[in-house]
């Protein structure tokens, strides 16, 4: 019963992050982890519960998707044609490759969330041909990733769709979270064919993703973009941690490490923006 009550706040968590600026995996990959669920099989169950944060965070975003559904839809296109290869490339990975690359990968989303954008959009040169194709051909790849496994695939879909969209954060965000929506669905259904999931936990995970991924978009309207970024960040790099300290065992080391990425990023930030 408290392993159901913890699930739930933690997928109410997620599905908030996930409207926000998509960070579903990266919240509930080491909760499933700590209840012992496999990695894959905790990767692909995240992936069918995100749907129901879709279906929140879609209803949540209608108001900015009124007038950019046609740029929404050929998003979705592109991103779900690449989240339909990563999904086969997981079915066909081991469990301890995947332990080994995911820290990583998030590890890499909260150094990103800290990385200066010195861009303005008065000062934003006029995209050439070539600009645009790479940014498309992005989209496509950022998919596949998604598919893969997804930490911070959110964060790296706003990086691009601010240059390919412009215009304010609220706007191409919900962008994001229709085409997160559309792709998910398509991995769901290939993981539910092909991969084990673990249904014991799959109520609580869609009732807190689904009530958060409503909420988060409409915090996206108030809460300025730099805060967004500053604490996403440190949530990610916290939980690149956990997520070490899950996979290879060993606490005394990964618990002082977690410490010195912390302070060294942080750092860097600091002398980057003094």
């Amino acid at each position: 019963m408290l392993s159901m009550a913890f699930l739930l706040i933690m997928s109410l968590v997620a599905g908030v992050l996930t409207g926000i600026i998509g960070m579903a995996s990266l919240t509930l990959y080491p909760v499933l982890l700590t209840i012992g669920v496999p990695p894959i099989s905790a990767n692909a169950t995240i992936t069918v519960t995100t749907v129901s944060a879709g279906v929140g965070t879609v209803t949540s975003s209608l108001k900015e998707l009124k007038y950019h559904w046609k740029i929404a839809g050929l998003v979705a296109l592109l991103s779900t044609i690449g989240s339909t290869i990563g999904a086969l490339i997981l079915i066909h990975s081991s469990n301890a490759g995947f332990k080994r690359i995911v820290p990583l990968f998030i590890l890499l989303a909260g150094i990103l969330l800290f990385w200066p954008n010195h861009a303005k959009t008065s000062s934003r040169r006029q995209q050439t041909h070539l600009v645009t194709v790479i940014s498309w051909t992005s989209v496509m790849f950022i998919g596949l990733y998604n598919g893969y496994f997804g930490a911070a695939s959110g964060l790296l879909m706003i990086a691009v769709l601010s240059r390919v969209v412009g215009g304010k954060y609220v706007t191409y965000n919900a962008i994001r979270n229709f085409a997160s929506f559309i792709n998910n669905t398509v991995s769901a259904i290939i993981f539910i064919c092909l991969l084990p999931i673990y249904w014991s936990v799959i109520i609580p995970l869609i009732i807190g993703l689904f009530i958060g991924g409503y909420v988060g978009p409409i915090l996206v309207r108030y809460i300025p973009e730099i805060i967004i970024k500053k604490v996403v960040g440190i949530f990610a790099i916290v939980l690149a941690g956990m997520v070490k300290q899950k996979s290879i065992g060993f606490a005394n080391f990964a618990k002082p490490m977690l410490f010195k990425w912390i302070y060294f990023y942080w750092s860097f930030y600091a002398e980057l923006h003094p």
